[in-house]
């Protein structure tokens, strides 16, 4: 008998949003709840946290949570880390209504680059680096459906 069980495979989460006031949007998880108010903003004084920022953070931070878990599992070899992540969003100008413009807005490509002090060899980091990077379910969903690089730099 060959019939494993559906929990060993799979993980289901659920979450809701709604909008009481029609203008934002409340995001319910198992323990919190977050607003939103904007999908994205350009304007350089809003001070909230939009869709697309909340996006880009978790992208981010799942490469990062995913490289310190893989380094405790290790021994801590990991000393220090920190990330960069840049997005090209194609299609701007339909968000803010200008006219004629209708093109659907999507994330082209997203560039990560993460710098870390590791107690490890050349070889062993790079090891290190792309196999822990495996066990980041975000990453390994987003490489399947858009550009998405990951470049790892040491620091010395």
């Amino acid at each position: 008998m060959n019939n494993p069980i559906y929990e060993s495979k799979s993980f289901d989460m659920s979450f809701r949003a709604t909008s009481n006031d029609l203008s934002s949007a409340k995001v319910f998880t198992n323990k919190t709840g977050f607003q939103v108010e904007k999908q994205i903003s350009f304007d350089s004084e809003y001070e909230q946290i939009t869709s697309i920022e909340y996006f880009a953070g978790s992208v981010l931070s799942s490469i990062l949570l995913t490289l310190l878990e893989q380094s405790k599992k290790r021994g801590s070899i990991v000393e220090e880390i920190e990330g960069v992540l840049q997005l090209t969003l194609e299609n701007p100008l339909t968000l803010v209504g200008v006219r004629g413009y209708d093109e659907e807005p999507f994330i082209r490509n997203i560039s990560v680059t993460v710098f870390l002090f590791a107690d490890l060899e050349d070889d062993d980091f790079n090891d290190f680096c792309n196999t822990a990077l495996k066990n980041s379910p975000v990453y390994n969903t987003l490489k399947r459906s858009m550009e998405i690089e990951v470049v790892f730099k040491r620091l010395l």
